[in-house]
């Protein structure tokens, strides 16, 4: 049997565990030590998520030093103890650029070259601490007026500055490209794998962070729009897309999925939390459609069947948003249990 690893997101943005003093980077001992407790797992898995300003401006538009200020850089400078904790051999780490704010594909050239330089220094710190993958978004801002093929190509053509970097450094931590929401690219199975075979050409080893969360929130906007076939329901769509690039992804990513959320608990109403309620994990397709939200157990079945059903490991982050750590961990606690139970039906 092929490995299975279920983590979570962590975002120096989320305000949620500020009452128990706990924040990102600064806390991820403690946040390790309460993930290997709760999941009773010495596997501790991260994807971190930094949004603080990386840089500042030196020369308009284009020149640009660190700022010494930035917790993530402390990391790399100063705080060798914690670098040393993030490189033992218990803990994966998943990088994700930064995207609130930045836009690489502006037409500013402050701003376009703003959002590089501060990429480049997380993919800095990815090499650093020897993170096992970094996720890079190959648009951060939805264009809707701007023709799509022109967006693709400048987002591929900002994609070979990042390789040319990667190259040069000699780096060795595994690129990877996201599955983005609508207007973003790629948005769906029917344009992911001509994008990804692109951007595998400019740097032969990217491979797929596979958003299910963002899949999600394009059926729901090309719906909206008209632009979806109705007879394709989502889960036909996701398995379309999972059959086409299962031998590419190396990170699935979930969140919970309810009308135009994307990030909640999966299988929970948004005010819902995993102490007083149970995720909905194996309800019918009319229970989920009933309440507006995705077919979490047709998910989670697809995940298992184009992962460990094809030979594949099976890599999870669960991307939850706005809720604290103790929140995150149970969820995460019942999903680990509840695919181990599906693994343990479908091949033992």
């Amino acid at each position: 049997m092929n490995e299975i690893t279920i983590g979570i997101a962590l975002s120096d943005l989320n305000l949620a565990d500020q009452p128990s003093r706990l924040t990102v980077p600064d806390d991820l001992m403690a946040y390790a030590h309460r993930f290997s407790n709760t999941l009773n797992t010495e596997t501790v898995f991260f994807e971190l998520q930094p949004e603080a300003r990386f840089v500042n401006l030196t020369t308009y538009p284009d020149q640009f030093q660190g700022n010494l200020h930035n917790p993530w850089l402390k990391i790399m400078y100063t705080e060798h103890a914690l670098q040393r904790f993030l490189r033992s051999e218990h803990i994966r780490i998943g990088l994700h650029m930064p995207t609130t704010g930045r836009d690489p594909l502006s037409s500013n050239f402050y701003a376009k070259y703003r959002a590089l330089e501060e990429t480049k220094r997380v993919m800095d710190l990815a090499q650093a601490i020897e993170a096992d993958y970094m996720v890079f978004h190959l648009a951060t801002r939805d264009k809707w007026t701007w023709e799509r093929q022109d967006q693709v190509a400048k987002g591929l053509k900002i994609y070979k500055e990042i390789a040319a970097y990667y190259a040069s450094r000699g780096y060795t931590f595994t690129p990877l490209i996201e599955v983005l929401p609508y207007p973003r690219f790629p948005a769906h199975g029917g344009e992911l794998l001509s994008i990804f075979n692109q951007a595998q050409h400019i740097l032969h080893n990217t491979r797929i962070a596979f958003n299910i969360s963002h899949l999600w929130q394009t059926y729901r906007r090309l719906m909206a729009l008209g632009q979806w076939d109705e007879r394709v329901s989502f889960l036909d769509h996701l398995e379309y897309s999972l059959s086409n690039v299962c031998d590419m992804i190396h990170v699935i990513q979930l969140g919970g999925c309810w009308e135009s959320e994307t990030h909640a608990i999966p299988g929970l109403h948004p005010q819902q939390n995993p102490f007083d309620s149970p995720l909905k994990l194996r309800e019918s397709p009319g229970i989920y459609a009933e309440s507006g939200e995705i077919n979490l157990n047709g998910v989670l079945d697809l995940v298992v069947k184009y992962t460990l059903g094809v030979g594949r490991p099976l890599h999870l982050i669960l991307d939850i948003r706005d809720r604290d750590i103790s929140q995150v961990l149970e969820a995460a606690r019942q999903i680990r249990a509840d695919i181990l139970a599906r693994v343990r039906e479908r091949f033992m």
